[in-house]
């Protein structure tokens, strides 16, 4: 196979495998300004769930301070992010998330919010 084709075939594959999300929101001046740009690789049926909780918590914190979001994006403060706790009073990693998916414990939904919430760095619970 040459070279050249396989790179390309593996660069596309590499790249449907991410998913990515914006949030823009309005600030005091009325200027619109990206807030957050978010992207997870892996399980696209996944990380789609993994980008709403980050934008969500963008969103959130893009309001309290002021700011005001694009219509389309309103939708984003009304999503009820509270994640699962941790088997055994455990704290969530990637290793026991993606045990609990694999064995049915976790839906899609919840195991891209703990993905998200892992590498946003808030798995303090």
């Amino acid at each position: 196979m040459n070279h050249k084709y396989f790179v390309f075939i593996v660069s596309i594959l590499m790249l449907s495998a991410c998913t990515t999300g914006k949030l823009y929101y309005k600030n005091s001046s009325g200027n619109r300004v990206l807030g957050c740009n978010v992207e997870f690789v892996g399980m696209p049926s996944v990380d789609k769930f993994a980008v709403e909780y980050a934008l969500s918590h963008c969103a959130k914190s893009a309001v309290e301070k002021g700011h005001s979001l694009e219509p389309e994006q309103e939708y984003l403060l009304e999503l009820d992010t509270t994640i699962p706790q941790a088997p055994s009073g455990m704290t969530w990693d990637h290793e026991l998330a993606k045990n609990e998916y694999e064995s049915g414990n976790l839906s899609k939904k919840e195991y891209g919010y703990i993905v998200a919430h892992i590498d946003m760095g808030l798995s303090d619970n």
